[in-house]
Formats: structure tokens, C-alpha cells, sequence
């Protein structure tokens, strides 16, 4: 095992312990043809509410968080661009936008390197990916997403990706 693989490995056992319950984890799990080392997820059920009353007219609600790690040793501009194309696969593959029930789906991605393209810093606070579904009766997805360099031992994150990083890195040391 590299020096950056054991890095990684602690890593991800460390962010492990942070995803309780609701969260299920998993590891060494394959979406969209892409093998994941671990995955946490969670999915809601909930009743609406009609003027803050629970009535029988209203109906559930569904929201959830998606939430995919990997580790790449070296994150460069063309490995980047692959990435976001797998972020919107997996975001028209994950999100059940068809449901009326449906409220929101989180698609998180938490992405460990050594080696991050300083020119990759302002593309990652930049990345987007906002949909709302039939004009917002269906409900919308975002895209989270959280870049950690194992070696500077630092986070890079989207606008939606910042509470990731203070989830991961909240009480005591990550790395």
C-alpha cells in the first residue's frame, strides 16, 4: 500500500464514523460503471404539511442526500473534466425527478487527492450543477461537492460543498 493510499484509507474511516445514522454506508460500491470506495446515503419520508397542520390532504414528501467518495492521487484538468461529466450522470440517474413527492436530493461528491492542479482551486468553487424539476412541483437537486488534499491537508469546495467540509472537519481532526 503507497504512501497515499494508507492516507486515503484513514481518510475514509475517519469520514465514515462522521455519517450516523440516517445515513447507511457502504463500501466498494458501483454507480453509473464507476466503482466507489464508499458511499453514504440517506432518503426521508415524510408527511407535508398543509399551513403547518398535518392533514389528510397533504402527501409525502422525499428528500435525501447522495453522498460519493473516491480518491484520485492526482487531480488535473482532464481527470476534472471527467468528474463533472460522472457528477451529472449521476445526478440524472440518482434524482427520482419524476415523483411529485419528491422535495429535494442532495448529490454530494467527497473527492481525496495528494497531487490538486492549482489551477483546479477556482474551477471547484465555481462547479454548479442547480436543477429544479416541472417549474419546482417536483422538487430540485444540487450538486455538492468537496475536493480534500491529503497533503496540505485542506478543503476545497462549490458554494452547496461548504457544508461538507464543515461536516467532515467539525469537533476534531480529519486528517
Amino acid at each position: 500500500m503507497t504512501g497515499f493510499e494508507a492516507k486515503a484509507e484513514r481518510f475514509l474511516w475517519r469520514a465514515e464514523k462522521r455519517y450516523p445514522q440516517p445515513f447507511q454506508t457502504q463500501r466498494n460500491v458501483v454507480f453509473c460503471g464507476k466503482s466507489f470506495p464508499m458511499t453514504a446515503q440517506y432518503e426521508q419520508q415524510n408527511k407535508r404539511y398543509l399551513f403547518g397542520i398535518k392533514s389528510s390532504i397533504s402527501k409525502e414528501n422525499i428528500c435525501g442526500e447522495k453522498c460519493f467518495f473516491d480518491c484520485c492521487e492526482t487531480l488535473d484538468e482532464q481527470t476534472f473534466s471527467a468528474y463533472k461529466l460522472l457528477f451529472r450522470q449521476l445526478q440524472d440517474e440518482l434524482v427520482s425527478a419524476e415523483n411529485p413527492a419528491h422535495e429535494y436530493t442532495f448529490i454530494s461528491f467527497v473527492l481525496c487527492t495528494a497531487n490538486l492542479d492549482k489551477k483546479l482551486q477556482r474551477k471547484i468553487r465555481q462547479t454548479n450543477d442547480y436543477r429544479q424539476y416541472k417549474k419546482d412541483q417536483y422538487g430540485w437537486s444540487a450538486l455538492r461537492l468537496c475536493v480534500v488534499d491529503l497533503e496540505t491537508e485542506t478543503c476545497y469546495c462549490n458554494g452547496m460543498g461548504k457544508g461538507i467540509r464543515e461536516y467532515l472537519t467539525r469537533d476534531t481532526d480529519l486528517f
